[in-house]
């Protein structure tokens, strides 16, 4: 039986290195990936905000941390993206259900490394644009003691409002490897196995292992 402690192992310490900071070939900086750059900026500031604010009860902190998802990720496109040519094969039923599976893992994934990071320092490098609607802003976590600092930058596209699409850590792309470790688990058995496995780790989220 397949589960996300394998399927996971790939994007482990993506999830921990992201938690934070808030290659594709792209063109110079414009109008848009100016505003791309503020909004992880501020998105940034708003994470350290939450990192810093002593006392908050685990129920609080949830609260905040859905609350900072919803405003900085476009959750739905990075699981449609992620179930890749697999989404189109899935009923009306099938991608509702998959929709909250796959939100409730992105929160319990980060939101435990999340709250594991102090002393880190967030620095956003500059912005350059992929297409008219999207952008890539580059940055990186600086660490206290010697340790390297982490390279990450954030997909960023421009809907009604700007939101992060995918996130490249260290030259590793967060929705690719999430697309292939899925779909090796869907060519095992189909949909519901991988649904199955979502479900079984997002259990062990609600109960914190």
């Amino acid at each position: 039986m397949h589960n996300l402690a394998k399927i996971g192992s790939g994007v482990r310490w993506i999830a921990g290195a992201a938690a934070v900071a808030l290659l594709l070939s792209a063109g110079p900086a414009n109008a848009g990936t100016r505003e791309a750059e503020a909004f992880v900026k501020q998105r940034g500031a708003d994470a350290i905000k939450v990192l810093s604010t002593p006392g908050l009860t685990d129920q609080q902190y949830m609260r905040e941390f859905n609350d900072f998802v919803d405003k900085s990720f476009d959750v739905p496109a990075m699981a449609q993206f992620a179930l890749g040519v697999y989404w189109r094969q899935a009923n009306e039923a099938q991608r509702a259900e998959y929709l909250k599976l796959y939100r409730d893992y992105f929160v319990g994934t980060y939101a435990a490394r999340f709250r594991t990071f102090s002393g880190e320092n967030f620095e956003v490098m500059g912005a350059r644009a992929i297409n008219e609607t999207e952008s890539l802003v580059q940055s990186r976590i600086v660490r206290p003691g010697n340790q390297a600092p982490i390279n990450v930058d954030w997909h960023v596209r421009e809907n009604s409002s700007p939101k992060v699409v995918d996130m490249i850590i260290e030259g590793l792309r967060l929705g690719v490897t999430l697309r292939d470790e899925f779909s090796g688990v869907i060519q095992s058995g189909g949909l519901e196995v991988l649904f199955r496995a979502l479900r079984e780790r997002n259990a062990k989220f609600a109960l914190g292992a």
